[in-house]
């Protein structure tokens, strides 16, 4: 008896932990909003969410997590140094509504180091509970 319960609870725990993604059904991947987009793995995720202004060789943006915190979109995106050289970017967000319509005025955009080899994490909040979704905007600035 205590077996068939021991064997009934390890199965339970195998399918709830089978059916842990990254994806919900709620129209969230790592906790960010993925729009019409057909997001079905961090790299769409990644994909949707990113525009570079140019080409950005040896950066790569390799992870990306939201949550809503008070209404308020909280994003976190890691950025990694593929080279062993100073690398100069410059990033901003644009926040976008539930139509997909700008939420908030264009950002400055925002100049940043990251070292050879390193992996930079980018922390930002949106400006407005309007804001339900976003796009990361990267810029090379060692051209």
């Amino acid at each position: 008896m205590n077996l068939k319960l021991t064997v009934l609870a390890l199965s339970a725990l195998l399918a709830a932990a089978g059916c842990a993604s990254t994806k919900k059904d709620d129209g969230l991947v790592n906790g960010c909003p993925a729009g019409s987009s057909k997001v079905k793995s961090l790299d769409d995720l990644i994909e949707a969410k990113l525009e570079k202004a140019g080409s950005i060789p040896h950066i790569d943006v390799v992870d990306m997590r939201c949550s809503n915190r008070s209404g308020l979109l909280r994003i976190d995106a890691d950025l990694k140094n593929t080279s062993r050289d100073v690398r100069r970017v410059a990033y901003r967000f644009r926040w976008l509504d539930r139509e997909g319509m700008r939420a908030a005025d264009d950002e400055a955009w925002k100049p940043l180091l990251i070292y050879g080899n390193t992996l930079y994490t980018i922390t930002t909040t949106s400006p407005s509970q309007d804001a339900a979704d976003f796009r990361l905007v990267l810029m090379d600035q060692d051209k």
